[in-house]
């Protein structure tokens, strides 16, 4: 059995953000090849998407290679020495072969528009940070932002991260952030929001709760609510106590939503391991639907 590690990201463009658009929005993105770096001299570019592993998910891959720059000084280690013109002539690499690659399968939900991706096989790794840059490079190239809008990019981060802040014994400073949601499943207090801020002709909300001197924060309802629509849709801050330790800063990005789940090689395939964690994350990641607000 091997053991592999899913994150999930939440993508949002601007309406109309029906699911056939973000499968649209992902297959011209891999027409267009582009090749984005992640990390170092790590670059990635999406190797395929399209297939249709379910009726709620499309599957896709993302290649990750050393992006050798052969222009750049090269070592003799045989000499211990820097590498000499005429060696450095007998260095013939084609500009389309890339050395270290690593396959990373991800799955689009179209309506629920999450990418749940392999974050870690053995030693290869693409964490949750450079997936989301990476998607965000991918989706806002020029021509694609012409036809669907700017693209959002959030990490899922951890359930109980909310949890964490809301527990904090001594919470002296909240910060919300969010964008406008995309409220597929109709609840009621995402569309509220989302009203509020088209209304205002706002692409960001930002709320600030500090407390009174020697006081705690004690969130009500709607803050609550606020908070559960930001995590997935930009972020959450608390500055406080957690029991009668010091004061710490708590955000909803420190802490990203990842899955483990274990595959047999011999039976089964690493996409069926992201899918059932895939499955797993729909659960917690699409809450009942809210109470009637207050």
């Amino acid at each position: 059995m091997r053991g592999v590690t899913v994150g999930a990201l939440n993508i949002v463009m601007p309406e109309p953000h029906s699911a056939d658009r973000y499968v649209s929005l992902l297959k011209d993105a891999y027409k267009a090849k582009r090749i984005i770096k992640v990390r170092g001299e790590f670059a990635a570019i999406l190797g395929s998407f399209g297939t249709s592993e379910t009726d709620d998910f499309v599957s896709g891959d993302i290649y990750k290679f050393f992006d050798l720059d052969i222009s750049s000084r090269w070592l003799n280690v045989d000499q211990r020495a820097p590498a000499e013109a005429a060696e450095l002539e007998l260095i013939k690499v084609p500009e389309n072969l890339k050395p270290g690659l690593q396959t990373f399968p991800f799955v689009l939900h179209p309506k629920k528009h999450r990418v749940f991706f392999l974050s870690r096989e053995r030693d290869e790794h693409f964490g949750p940070t450079d997936a989301m840059r990476y998607f965000k490079q991918l989706l806002n190239q020029p021509h694609l932002v012409e036809k669907y809008g700017q693209i959002k990019v959030v990490v899922e981060p951890e359930q109980d991260s909310l949890d964490k802040i809301f527990g904090m014994s001594e919470l002296r400073r909240l910060e919300i952030e969010l964008s406008p949601p995309n409220p597929d499943d109709f609840e009621d207090y995402e569309v509220a929001v989302k009203q509020r801020m088209k209304l205002q002709n706002a692409q960001k909300m930002q709320v600030i709760f500090v407390a009174d001197t020697g006081q705690s924060l004690e969130p009500d309802w709607d803050t609550k609510e606020l908070s559960r629509v930001a995590q997935s849709n930009g972020k959450v801050t608390g500055r406080g106590k957690i029991a009668d330790g010091p004061v710490v800063n708590v955000s909803t990005q420190q802490h990203p939503l990842v899955s483990t789940e274990s595959y047999d090689p011999n039976v089964d395939t690493v996409v069926s391991a992201v899918l059932r964690a895939a499955n797993k994350f729909i659960t917690k990641l699409i809450p009942k639907k809210s109470p009637q607000i207050p």
